[in-house]
């Protein structure tokens, strides 16, 4: 599996960067990707479609950090949609006082890195625009 992703600060509220996420997910969810989430809906795969709160269960996580806020949004694939098969788009959020520290990124197997940095720059698009005065510390998109 690769990652894809962009690491950056923001003046932008918590909250802002939560509403700058759910307006770019709603635009990358197209009408065709809003029709695989209704097949997958009707094949019982549900839970596999739209936003989630991502879980960091690993045995690492108190002493790595939780992120002040998370969100996951799976954006299903054409091929085999129903099952629930997409690509997931993470942002985690700290809140370090003045600014925000925020990482958009996508896991993705080895067919799949063009779409996750697609999508990520995207989503990052809506950041750029919102705030000009963000400043990128690491990005492979």
């Amino acid at each position: 599996m690769g990652t894809k992703g962009v690491a950056f600060t923001t003046r932008l509220s918590v909250n802002e960067c939560a509403n700058i996420f759910r307006d770019a997910g709603e635009d990358v969810r197209g009408a065709g990707s809003r029709l695989l989430e209704a097949g997958a809906k009707i094949a019982g795969n549900s839970g596999a479609t739209g936003y989630y709160t991502p879980t960091f269960d690993s045995p690492f996580a108190s002493i790595d950090g939780v992120p002040d806020f998370a969100i996951g949004l799976n954006i299903l694939k054409f091929n085999a949609g129903a099952q629930g098969n997409g690509t997931h788009v993470h942002m985690y959020v700290d809140d370090q006082g003045d600014v925000r520290a925020v990482e958009i990124v996508s896991r993705h197997g080895m067919l799949d890195g063009g779409r996750s940095a697609r999508l990520v720059g995207k989503f990052f698009e809506r950041f750029t625009s919102a705030d000009r005065s963000l400043t990128v510390s690491e990005s492979n998109i």
